[in-house]
């Protein structure tokens, strides 16, 4: 038992050199100070705000499979990784949260917020925003049907969710902004960049500014969220 116990110590101390540690029960991946809490992938018929918001449901524990925790859609583990960090947010101390999309394995957009004083979706919003590879996020804009929202805009056609967009009037062809978590719709009651045969679909702009979703959003497949906190596992 001892020899069991010093081996899982020797993994501890390679997570925190930033390994996947896939032993001892858990699986978790850090990075640097960043631990990642939430994976998901595109097109797995999926929720990601259902399952993000899942209380009880931790993938550590029961995950033995690397590729839960992988950026590169090629690896064969469909389902969303869900740490249990989420549930204890108000006590993990959260200094930073970080947003990532990923296409083929390449980083292709991200946002750096402020999660200082925040709850497990309030740090997703404009104000607690410290950098990102769009560096006009910040702009001010507070024209009717605008987003800055984790939950995003939903009725009972159309379901957009981590939702960020700059403009939204004179219909789908004027439809501008950064990004948007596309859960489902309703065929023919929505806008045409956001029909697809299956979902979720992650949609992004590929450049640093808002643009029009038309005519400029591409689809990532993977999206991440990650944190800097003083308490991410449980003592």
């Amino acid at each position: 038992m001892a020899s069991v116990g010093v081996y899982c110590i020797l993994v501890f101390f390679m997570l925190l050199l930033g390994d996947i540690n896939p032993v001892c029960g858990i699986l978790e991946k850090k990075v640097g100070d960043w631990q990642m809490i939430y994976r998901a992938r595109s097109r797995n018929g999926q929720s990601v705000v259902n399952s993000y918001m899942k209380q009880g449901v931790a993938s550590e524990q029961t995950e033995t499979n690397t590729d839960c925790v992988s950026v590169n859609r090629r690896d064969q583990c469909s389902t969303n990784y869900r740490h249990s960090m989420i549930d204890r947010w108000d006590s993990s101390g959260v200094q930073k949260v970080r947003l990532e999309l990923y296409k083929e394995g390449e980083l292709v957009a991200h946002v750096v917020f402020n999660g200082k004083s925040t709850t497990s979706t309030s740090w997703f919003s404009k104000e607690n925003v410290l950098s990102s590879n769009w560096i006009d996020l910040k702009e001010s804009n507070y024209e009717k049907g605008n987003h800055f929202s984790f939950f995003g805009y939903r009725d009972n056609d159309i379901d957009r969710r981590l939702y960020i967009n700059k403009e939204w009037k004179r219909g789908c062809g004027s439809h501008k902004g950064w990004m948007v978590v596309v859960e489902g719709m309703t065929r023919g009651n929505g806008c045409n960049y956001e029909v697809s045969s299956s979902y979720p679909v992650f949609l992004y702009i590929p450049h640093t500014y808002a643009d029009f979703f038309d005519d400029y959003k591409r689809e990532a497949d993977v999206l991440v969220i990650s944190v800097i906190a003083n308490r991410v596992n449980a003592v």
